[in-house]
């Protein structure tokens, strides 16, 4: 079993039911023809199709979020014309990304402000990329019962212990967005130990008024 595939179609996934940013393409279809790249095939609603390789080295060796921003990279080119397709596979215009790391695509994985709204809720929520298939990274303490974004912060809801509560989460550090994976759940699972009600109890913010939760608590500087 080729873990890191899993990884990659499910960090990709989000490009199946809506448009990779500022195109009209869609993930039509994923394979790993080899143990060097992964394709995907974009299509728009026009009809239109084409192949883009993604290098397995440098995705194994990053991550599998670096194959978030290539392709947002690749195929915002590909709409704006700055990145060529002229070779063709299977009949299919093709992109090889391995020769647009460096230029288009960025060597580093590339993390916006919608990745990081994306990973921490899926972090939150028992995603089957971060946890397998759980309700969250520690059911027994807490289960995301929703969210709301702000600018710089992300307040979720927690089922934790019979009532919902607040918490707010920042999505920066020192104004630099957090990489993908800095584990909001673990910071949750050392806050919420059952052992320790005090360290929760530290970071409430009394003059909060929410009426989705019971209580508030600021982990905008502790998490």
């Amino acid at each position: 079993m080729d873990d890191h595939f899993t990884e990659v179609l499910l960090v990709l996934r989000r490009f199946v039911g809506v448009p990779v940013p500022a195109t009209d393409w869609r993930i039509r279809a994923l394979v790993r023809p080899d143990g060097e790249r992964i394709r995907v095939r974009l299509a728009d609603t026009a009809g239109r199709n084409v192949l883009v390789g993604l290098p397995t080295s440098f995705g194994r060796e990053r991550g599998s979020w670096w194959y978030v921003g290539a392709l947002r990279r690749t195929a915002g080119g590909v709409a704006g014309g700055t990145v060529s397709v002229a070779a063709e596979r299977q009949g299919i215009p093709y992109v090889d990304v391995a020769e647009l790391v460096g230029s288009v695509v960025p060597e580093a994985a590339e993390i916006t402000l919608d990745d990081g709204i994306d990973y921490l809720v899926a972090d939150l929520a028992g995603d089957p990329l971060w946890h397998g298939a759980t309700p969250s990274a520690a059911p027994e303490l807490y289960v995301l019962a929703g969210f709301d974004h702000h600018p710089g912060v992300v307040r979720v809801y927690l089922d934790h212990e019979g009532r919902t509560i607040g918490v707010d989460l920042p999505l920066t550090d020192h104004g630099t967005l957090r990489p993908v994976q800095w584990w909001a759940s673990t910071k949750l699972i050392a806050l919420l130990h059952p052992e320790e009600p005090a360290t929760l109890a530290a970071h409430r913010t009394h003059d909060a008024h929410d009426p989705f939760c019971e209580a508030v608590y600021d982990l905008t500087n502790w998490a």
